[in-house]
């Protein structure tokens, strides 16, 4: 009873042992599980930049599409020897980080709709099942959608071949059609521009009339005063002669009695 026992456990503690085994194994083939997928968003055309670092020593790594493998990368596009890129698929894909430090970010430019997918950055770790896998998703942004454009009315001008517009009958009561009303107003505005624009030269005409009627005063004054003072002048100049006149005239009678005597 005790020997069915004891052949009973052992088998037990085989079958979870061999269960231990296989998914020790199972695990071991298939590597650590990668993190969720990081999703980057990215515009038509433009560029997008797909993070990945590394803090161990200095090593081999790949940049691949799709999911990571079991080994390397699955259709390659990039790949360096952790100092320089020894290869790539396009010039469009590009490491611009520091290689050496383990800035193996990947950089897309001119970003197409065939971009869009899975990418695997897979950096080689010595030892069995070390390396890093880190899963990055390209993803297109949709463009915002353009705003309505607003509507554009398209307004008649009246022209000389056209007939003439006939202005609508308006009560007393009804207010003036808006047209009217602007017409009234814009020519009321254009008036207060005239008389403003009129005013400067209505006022510089003045100041110029002010200046010569004061010139012209004063020149009439100037000759007044000149005419007055030849007068003068002229009605002294007589009286005096006649002095002079009588004086000579003194002058040669005395002589003429010298003469005599």
């Amino acid at each position: 009873m005790r020997t069915a026992q004891g052949a009973e456990g052992w088998l037990q503690r085989r079958n979870v042992t061999a269960g231990l085994t296989v998914c020790v194994l199972v695990i071991l083939a298939t590597g650590p599980v990668a993190p969720a997928a990081l999703v980057v968003a990215v515009s038509l055309n433009g560029t997008a930049v797909l993070p990945c670092t590394y803090s161990a020593e200095t090593t081999t790594m790949c940049w691949g599409r799709d999911g990571c493998p079991n080994y390397w990368c699955n259709n390659e596009i990039i790949r360096t020897d952790g100092r320089i890129v020894t290869g790539r698929k396009s010039d469009r894909y590009k490491l611009l980080g520091n290689i050496s430090q383990g800035n193996v970010s990947l950089t897309i430019t001119g970003v197409t709709k065939d971009d869009e997918g899975t990418y695997c950055c897979r950096v080689e770790i010595p030892g069995p099942f070390n390396d890093i896998k880190l899963e990055r998703t390209v993803k297109i942004r949709q463009a915002a959608p353009k705003p309505p454009e607003p509507t554009h009315t398209t307004v008649h001008t009246t022209r000389d071949h056209e007939p003439p517009y006939a202005t609508p009958k308006t009560t007393s009561a009804d207010p003036p059609p808006f047209n009217v009303k602007r017409a009234s107003q814009d020519s009321e505005i254009e008036d207060t521009q005239m008389a403003a624009n009129a005013l400067p030269h209505i006022i510089s005409i003045v100041v110029i009339v002010l200046i010569v009627l004061i010139s012209l005063t004063a020149l009439l004054f100037t000759y007044r005063y000149r005419k007055r003072k030849n007068k003068k002048s002229s009605s002294r100049n007589p009286a005096i002669l006649s002095l002079e006149g009588l004086e000579r005239t003194q002058e040669q009678t005395e002589q003429n009695i010298y003469m005599i005597n």
